[in-house]
């Protein structure tokens, strides 16, 4: 079999910034100019290239969060295998963090362990595919919690806060319905932003399991214990400042009147023996809306 080698070359990005562009294929279709969006194709996992009437397809196979991500052919008119090495341990890193924790999972645990461990799954694929969807990182945080983790290079903190309300909306009221029966699962999410240090202590291939740090995280889950149902979604001061009009207020008719609703609600809360502020809605939100 052949074999070809590439040539070295220097880039000035952090290494872990560089893995987590390349961990999804899509971000490889946003950094494209607009008249060649129709020879790229790619979804989580694959990407796909056309060119010169010929369909080149590749599948990630393996990802060793911050070190190693494989790619293997795929309906291609040849095989090849591409491996990208990434020299790192730990990063950090300035985003927007989206706690969410599962209230009284503990609860369900003393009452039947089976109930408990499928909430448990049902929280953890709707967040992957909510993940895979927004181009987020997922983290298993805790026994009943999860990060989504989006990077301030790619992600507006607007776009984050649009992302909490759509993931309260989806878990609230839509997916429930499919477990109608223990609708009393009550959840929270709190969102923060910041710098955030990353270390990988597992080598199991599952980026899930990296361990995060960092006062936006302490913070989204000092936010998210202040929420609760119908006000599932909190949100720290230095997020609020960055939203627009556009995201603070909301236009609705009442009796034919044109008026405007504040979203959010100002909530005094305790962070690290001091008084701060957080703000909290109960807007909702889908996927399936601009």
């Amino acid at each position: 079999m052949t074999h070809y080698s590439s040539k070295h070359g220097n880039v000035s990005r952090p290494q872990a910034e560089l893995f987590m562009v390349f961990t999804d294929p899509r971000n490889i279709t946003r950094m494209l100019p607009a008249d060649k969006l129709g020879e790229v194709s790619a979804d989580y996992d694959s990407v796909s290239v056309k060119a010169q009437g010929i369909t080149i397809s590749a599948r990630i196979t393996r990802r060793e969060p911050y070190s190693y991500i494989e790619l293997r052919s795929e309906n291609a008119p040849f095989d090849f295998t591409v491996g990208l090495h990434f020299d790192c341990t730990g990063l950090v890193m300035d985003a927007t963090v989206l706690y969410l924790e599962i209230k009284n999972l503990s609860f369900m645990l003393k009452t039947g362990k089976r109930l408990a461990a499928r909430m448990y799954k049902f929280y953890y694929h709707a967040l992957r595919e909510i993940a895979e969807q927004t181009g987020g990182h997922l983290n298993c945080y805790g026994a009943s919690s999860f990060l989504l983790i989006y990077p301030k290079e790619r992600f507006e903190v607007a776009d984050v806060v649009d992302i909490a309300i759509k993931t309260a909306d989806l878990i609230g009221t839509g997916l429930r319905e499919t477990i109608e029966q223990h609708s009393h699962v009550n959840f929270g999410i709190g969102v923060d932003k910041g710098n955030i240090l990353a270390s990988k202590v597992l080598s199991d291939g599952h980026q899930e399991h990296t361990v995060w740090f960092g006062t936006a995280i302490d913070k989204a889950i000092a936010i998210c214990h202040e929420c609760t149902k119908p006000y599932y979604v909190g949100i720290s001061g230095t997020v609020y400042q960055h939203l627009d009009e556009d995201h603070r207020v909301a236009t609705k008719r009442i009796l034919g009147i044109k008026k405007h609703i504040e979203l959010w609600t100002k909530v005094s809360y305790q962070f690290d023996n001091v008084k701060k502020h957080l703000y909290q809605t109960n807007f909702h939100k889908s996927f399936e809306e601009e």
